[in-house]
């Protein structure tokens, strides 16, 4: 399994994270915009929560710690 960026799961990790969980059914449908790049998903996170954008990245995925 492999991180892949600017896909559902990428913007509902960063989404809920970002939001907080008690925002998830906002982060859900956020995550399902087409957006054009992360960096267009991250600016707009950054604008609504006025800081920086929470959430996993490439460099600490690691989907063995998830499932045993």
């Amino acid at each position: 399994m492999q991180w892949a960026e600017n896909t559902f799961f990428d913007h509902l990790d960063k989404f809920a994270n970002s939001l907080g969980y008690e925002n998830f059914g906002i982060a859900f449908c956020l995550s399902t915009v087409n957006w054009q790049s992360g960096e267009e998903r991250d600016i707009f996170i950054r604008s609504i929560t006025g800081a920086d954008v929470k959430g996993g990245s490439p460099s600490n995925f690691n989907p063995g710690s998830v499932v045993k």
